[in-house]
């Protein structure tokens, strides 16, 4: 996993701009000791990713990454890089924390350059300090590159300014990860519903009503305004707004879901410099900024056959869709491709829990291979995803493997398969 420089050889990547090497010994050369990187991935949107982060994905041996993490930040890492999901995976974990220091640690020690890779900013309710300890207390040189994080970005996007003059002028970010009165809370949730200060809450949406009522109790109006942005900073943004008694009714209603950011406050109510995305129809009455996306809100699974970003994603994102890629198989011999699929993808954790969870709402498919590999990969897809596919060869792979197809392109090529889709979303939403 080298690309044949040392793993840290840029001027100012390391303590005093070059890492320490250990000297020569009788057993080798010098041995040059790895190190860990703390790099915040962002929000959701591949442009709020930091220069210095993107730089460092290049570099890194080992990337470690979150599961939300978008596919196209992912595509800025070394095409010979380890990369290690981290997580949930259908709601259940797929690493423990300390598991995840240990292999952090490891991987260092190992003399890889290692990227721990999360969502928004690591130190922002990320554990990204317990990670920092743990290198620190095995000898592991740690540095943290901050990121954008989604407690601002995604109140920002939805053109709501966390303070204002005249309106909030202090703000408070927590987790609503444990209800309010849990035991292991630290979260004052009376002395929070008392003051009047803006409150964004992370992890928090499968908690909305406990923690209104915990505010309520505390002392807030129950007419305090309430902002939910789901999917924040994304093509599938979406915003619901309501008041503190009802925003829990309203957001199931509404079917809002995981990852979200709960903005409470008076500046919940504005709408100010909206981001340019366009969120999908229902919940914001906010003006959309980019009308005439027909995909707006639609998250599509593009299956890719080769490691590199596709042209089929762009032209989806392009029409408004969130496109999710993932690679679901490998060149191999043409005598033995669907020998080949099964021995070398590897399902990913990402896609397999927003299978799992019905987040995803279509799939197109731009050869046979991909439906048949992906069909290996994650068994039957969910009832409710609309099938896309290109080609006669396309159709027949996916009735071989069970799969409904729901609109074909007409004709071959990347823009006629994303005219399909645009079509299926289209009908679906008429019915």
């Amino acid at each position: 996993m080298s690309d044949g420089r040392a793993p840290n050889d840029g001027e100012g990547d390391g303590p005093g701009g070059e890492r320490a090497a250990s000297g020569p010994g009788r057993d080798g050369p010098a041995r040059v000791p790895g190190e860990v990187w703390l790099v915040g991935a962002g929000p959701g949107d591949p442009g709020l990713l930091t220069i210095r982060g993107r730089e460092l994905l290049g570099r890194a041996d080992v990337v470690v990454t979150d599961r939300l993490v978008s596919a196209e930040v992912l595509a800025f890492v070394r095409p010979d890089a380890e990369i290690i999901y981290s997580g949930k995976s259908a709601g259940a974990l797929t690493r423990t924390q300390e598991d995840l220091n240990a292999l952090l640690v490891d991987r260092a020690l190992a003399g890889h350059l290692v990227v721990r890779l999360k969502g928004g900013d690591p130190f922002v309710l990320g554990r990204g300090g317990e990670e920092a300890e743990a290198c620190r207390l095995a000898g592991v040189a740690c540095t943290v590159v901050p990121g954008v994080t989604s407690a601002f970005a995604g109140p920002a996007y939805a053109g709501i300014p966390v303070t204002h003059r005249g309106v909030a002028q202090d703000v408070a970010v927590v987790s609503g990860h444990l209800p309010p009165g849990h035991p292991d809370s630290g979260v004052d949730w009376a002395a929070l519903g008392a003051s009047r200060m803006t409150l964004v809450v992370l992890m928090g949406v499968a908690r909305l009503a406990d923690i209104a009522a915990a505010l309520i109790d505390g002392g807030r109006l129950p007419d305090t305004p309430v902002a939910v942005i789901e999917r924040a900073t994304t093509p599938a943004q979406r915003v619901v707004r309501g008041t503190l008694d009802m925003i829990a009714v309203d957001a199931i209603a509404l079917g809002v879901r995981s990852p979200a950011v709960v903005v409470i406050g008076a500046v919940a109510a504005r709408c100010d410099a909206p981001a340019r995305i366009t969120p999908p129809p229902g919940g914001d009455e906010c003006p959309p900024s980019g009308a005439g996306y027909p995909l707006a809100g639609v998250r599509v699974l593009v299956p890719r056959t080769r490691s590199r970003p596709g042209l089929l994603a762009a032209r989806l994102r392009a029409l408004g869709a969130d496109a999710v890629e993932t690679v679901v198989s490998r060149p191999g011999p043409v005598a033995d491709v669907e020998a080949d699929v099964e021995a070398e993808a590897e399902p990913d954790p990402r896609i397999a829990e927003e299978l799992y969870h019905g987040d995803l709402h279509a799939v197109a498919f731009a050869s046979s291979t991909a439906a048949r590999a992906t069909a290996a990969l994650y068994g039957p897809l969910p009832p409710g995803i609309l099938v896309v596919a290109m080609g006669v060869r396309t159709v027949t792979a996916c009735q071989r493997a069970g799969l409904r197809v729901d609109a074909v392109a007409t004709e071959p090529g990347i823009y006629p398969l994303a005219a399909a889709v645009v079509t299926a979303v289209t009908e679906a939403r008429s019915r």
